[in-house]
C-alpha cells in the first residue's frame, strides 16, 4: 500500500493534467475525477506486475543480497536520532546509511573471513592506554583546558552510559563502532601493503623508461589510399564484427530524451510589485530606531552586520556609496535598483578614520623604449583637449580601460593590491584634479586624482529585495507545463505538442545516472532519476519536473543498458572501424607480398611506391612517432624490434606499417641511479595508493547495484 500512495503523491502533476482535461468536459465531475484517480492507481499497480511489497521495495543489491527500502530507511531514522538537534540533509543521511550497509555487507564480511577484528584488550588500550585513540581524545577533550581528560572518559564509560541507554547507544555509534571500523580497515590495508614488493629490476626499468630509446626505419601504406566505397558490407557483417570486438564497444547505462524547458522569469507586474513593496517601507525605514531589527523583520537580501567601512570597501554602486559617505546619520537613499534588486540604504553610524583614502584614474603605457616619451605626449594631448582621458585609457592592459582608467579608492597599505606602491604614494600625496607621470614595473602611469581625501568610516543598513517571479507567474508557467505533459501522453507527437504551445523542443543524448549532463538544465539529477526508474520506457513522458526557477517535461527517446552496445547504438563508429579493418587486411597482404622480395626498407618503399620514414628516437613514455604522429602500436613495435630485424605488418591508427629495427639510442644524462633508492621510491609510490585501491576493489567485487533512484 505504501508504494501506491507514494506514487499517487509523486504524480501530482499528472493528476493536474487530468483535471485540466476534465475541466473541458461536461458530466459528473466527481465521478470522473474518482474514476480517473482509480484508473491511475490500478494502472500503476498492474503495470508493476507485482503485489504490494516484494521486489518493488528493493533499493539495490550488494554482494548478491537484495537491500530493502525498509532497511535503508531504518538506517536513516537511526542517524536522525543520533543527529538530533543538528541541521541535516535527508539526502546526505540516505547516502551515509547506504555506505553503512555497504560496510556491513562487503567490507566487514571480508574482515571477518580473514579473522581481522579489534579485540577487547585492544579496545581497552585504545580507551585507557598510555596513547588513547585519536577518536577518544577528540571526544573527551576538556573545553576549559583544551586537553584530553581521562577522568571525563571514565565518568562517561563507567557511570553515565551505564545509567543512560541513549548515551550507551551514542557511545556505540559515535565512538566504538567507527573506531573498530577504522582500525580493522587499517589492519586489512596493512596486510595488503605487506604483500607489495618491488624488485630492483622493476625499479630500474621504471626509472629508465625515458632514457631507453630506439631508432628505426618505417615503411607504411595509409588507409586513405583505398576508397571507403570499395569496402562493401551489410548488417550481418557489422554484427559479426561487433561480436568479435565486443570489448571495444562497452558502454555505461544511458538514456536519450526530447524535452522542453519552461523558465520562470519575473514579469513587468512582478517587477512593479517588488518595487512598490520596497518603496512603501521607505518612511518606516527612515523612522526605524533599531535598523538591524527592521532589516531582519522584512527579510532583506543583505543582512545587517554593523561593520564600519571606508570608501571603496563596499560592493555597492558608486551612487549609493557616494550618498552614504556624504549624507548625515539617519539619512536614507531614494529607491535604488542594482543587480536585480530594489533597495534602500541608510546611514546608521559615522566615525572618523585614521587612514586617508583618495580616488584616482590612470592611463597605463606599457614599458618599452619610447614609453616615457609616449606618456608625456599623451598627457599633453589630454591637457590640451585633443583627446579625452577615457579615450586614452581604453587600451589599458590591466583591465581598467573599460572603466575609463578608474583605480577606485586608494589607501597606502593592504588595499587595492593591483596598484603599484609607487602609484599609490603619488596619489596619496597629490591634490584633487592634479596630473602626474609615475614609473612602475608595469610601465608609465599618467595619474589623475579625481576625489578625496576621505577620512570617514560609515556603518549602514540595507533593505534589499530581489525581483523574482510572483506566485501567479510561477503558477502560469506550471499550468503550461502541465498542459504540455497531459497532451503528450498516449504516443502523441511530443515535438508537435511543444511547438504548438509556442515552445522549443530540445534533445539530449547519452545521459548517465552518475554524472548526468543536460544542456540548459543546471541540476539535471531529478530528470536522471525519472529516466533511470525501472518503470520508465521509451516513449514515456515525465511528470512536470520542478527545478525552482524552471519547469521541465521530458520524453524518453532511447534507453541503453550497461554492457556491450547494440549495433544501432554504435553504428557510425562500427562502420568506420569495420571499413578500416578491411582496408588493413588488404594493405597487410600487399605489404607481406612486397616483403617477400624486399632486401631493405628502401627496396620495400620502392616496390610499394611509398617512402622510408626515419624515426630518430622513440621512448616508452610516448606514443608519438616522428614523421608519422600518434601511433602507439608502431611505437611499441619499434621498442621491441631488434637491430636488423623486420616486423610483420602493423595495423596502426592511420595506416599499416612495417618496422625495420635499428640501434638503441645512447643517452648521457649524467644520472647515477642507486637501485635501492629507486626500489624504495617505487614501492612507496605503490603503497600510497593502496587504501583507496583496496576499497574500490572490494566495492567492485561486491557488484553493487544502486537503484535508490526508484524511490528518491
Amino acid at each position: 500500500m505504501r508504494t501506491i500512495f507514494k506514487k499517487m503523491a509523486k504524480n501530482k502533476n499528472e493528476e493536474t493534467g487530468v483535471i485540466l482535461k476534465i475541466q473541458k468536459q461536461t458530466g459528473c465531475l466527481l465521478f470522473v475525477i474518482g474514476a480517473a484517480m482509480l484508473a491511475f492507481v490500478l494502472t500503476d499497480f498492474f503495470k508493476s506486475g507485482t503485489s504490494f511489497g516484494g521486489s518493488q521495495n528493493v533499493v539495490g543489491e550488494i554482494a548478491g543480497e537484495k537491500v530493502q527500502y525498509d532497511e535503508l530507511q531504518k538506517g536513516v531514522e537511526e542517524l536522525k536520532v543520533m543527529y538530533q538537534g543538528s541541521n541535516f540533509d535527508e539526502e546526505q543521511l540516505r547516502e551515509q546509511a547506504w555506505n553503512q550497509i555497504i560496510q556491513e555487507k562487503i567490507i566487514k564480511v571480508e574482515h571477518e573471513a580473514l579473522g581481522i577484528k579489534m579485540g577487547s584488550a585492544e579496545l581497552q588500550d585504545a580507551l585507557f592506554g598510555e596513547n588513547p585513540d585519536q577518536m577518544v581524545v577528540r571526544n573527551f577533550t576538556n573545553p576549559e583546558t583544551n586537553e584530553f581528560d581521562p577522568n571525563m572518559l571514565r565518568q562517561f564509560i563507567e557511570i553515565d552510559m551505564q545509567e543512560d541507554e541513549e548515551k550507551y547507544k551514542n557511545y556505540l555509534n559515535f565512538l566504538e563502532k567507527p573506531m573498530r571500523e577504522f582500525r580493522e580497515g587499517a589492519k586489512y590495508e596493512n596486510m595488503v601493503k605487506a604483500g607489495i614488493y618491488v624488485t630492483k629490476l622493476d625499479a630500474r626499468r621504471e626509472f629508465d623508461l625515458e632514457d631507453f630509446k630506439k631508432s628505426a626505419e618505417v615503411v607504411g601504406l595509409p588507409y586513405a589510399s583505398i576508397s571507403d566505397s570499395s569496402v562493401t558490407y551489410d548488417d550481418s557483417d557489422l554484427k559479426s564484427y561487433l561480436r568479435d570486438h565486443e570489448n571495444d564497444y562497452q558502454q555505461l547505462a544511458s538514456r536519450d530524451i526530447d524535452f522542453v524547458v519552461l523558465n520562470v522569469f519575473p514579469t513587468a507586474a512582478d517587477t512593479a510589485s517588488v518595487k512598490s513593496s520596497v518603496q512603501k517601507l521607505r518612511s518606516s525605514f527612515i523612522n526605524e530606531k533599531k535598523d538591524s531589527n527592521f532589516v531582519a523583520k522584512h527579510r532583506s537580501a543583505r543582512p545587517f552586520n554593523g561593520t564600519y567601512v571606508r570608501r571603496g570597501m563596499t560592493d555597492l554602486p558608486s551612487e549609493v556609496e557616494d550618498f552614504l559617505f556624504t549624507a548625515d546619520s539617519g539619512s536614507v537613499t531614494e529607491l535604488m535598483y542594482n543587480n536585480g534588486m530594489f533597495g534602500l540604504y541608510k546611514v546608521t553610524g559615522i566615525k572618523d578614520d585614521s587612514i586617508s583614502v583618495m580616488r584616482a584614474r590612470h592611463v597605463l603605457v606599457a614599458a618599452g623604449e619610447d614609453a616615457e616619451a609616449t606618456a608625456k605626449s599623451t598627457l599633453a594631448d589630454i591637457r590640451s583637449g585633443k583627446i579625452t582621458f577615457e579615450e586614452a585609457a581604453k587600451d589599458n592592459y590591466d583591465q581598467t580601460g573599460s572603466k575609463g582608467g578608474d583605480l577606485g579608492w586608494i589607501q597606502k597599505d593592504g588595499f587595492n593590491m593591483q596598484v603599484p606602491q609607487e602609484v599609490k604614494d603619488k596619489i596619496l600625496s597629490s591634490s584633487v584634479g592634479s596630473y602626474s607621470i609615475v614609473k612602475s614595473n608595469k610601465g608609465y602611469h599618467i595619474v589623475n586624482v579625481t576625489d578625496g581625501p576621505s577620512q570617514k568610516l560609515v556603518q549602514f543598513a540595507a533593505f534589499e529585495r530581489p525581483v523574482v517571479p510572483g506566485g501567479e507567474t510561477d503558477r502560469a508557467v506550471e499550468r503550461l507545463a502541465g498542459e504540455i505533459q497531459f497532451k503528450s501522453q498516449n504516443d502523441a507527437d511530443f515535438a508537435a505538442v511543444v511547438e504548438g504551445e509556442g515552445q522549443n523542443v530540445r534533445e539530449a543524448s547519452k545521459i548517465t545516472l552518475s554524472s548526468p549532463t543536460i544542456q540548459g538544465v543546471p541540476n539535471p539529477k531529478e530528470v536522471a532519476k525519472w529516466l533511470f526508474n525501472d518503470k520508465t520506457r521509451v516513449g514515456d513522458v515525465s511528470d512536470v519536473i520542478n527545478l525552482q526557477d524552471r519547469y521541465i517535461v521530458a520524453k524518453c527517446t532511447g534507453i541503453r543498458e550497461k554492457g556491450t552496445a547494440t549495433l544501432e547504438d554504435v553504428r557510425e563508429q562500427l562502420v568506420s572501424d569495420y571499413i578500416k579493418d578491411k582496408k588493413a587486411e588488404q594493405l597487410s597482404e600487399k605489404l607481406k607480398n612486397a616483403l617477400a622480395s624486399a632486401a631493405s626498407a628502401q627496396d620495400l618503399a620502392t616496390k610499394l611506391n611509398s617512402t622510408v620514414i626515419t624515426v630518430p628516437a622513440v621512448n616508452m613514455l610516448s606514443a608519438q612517432v616522428s614523421g608519422i604522429g600518434a601511433e602507439p602500436q608502431v611505437a611499441g613495435t619499434i621498442l621491441g624490434t631488434a637491430k636488423g630485424a623486420v616486423s610483420e605488418p602493423i595495423k596502426g591508427v592511420s595506416g599499416v606499417y612495417v618496422v625495420y629495427g635499428s640501434d638503441q639510442v645512447e643517452v648521457d644524462n649524467g644520472n647515477m641511479y642507486v637501485a635501492e633508492d629507486m626500489q624504495r621510491q617505487l614501492k612507496d609510490r605503490v603503497v600510497q595508493s593502496v587504501g583507496e585501491s583496496v576499497k574500490n576493489a572490494l566495492r567492485e567485487k561486491g557488484e553493487i547495484v544502486d537503484k535508490r533512484y526508484n524511490f528518491f
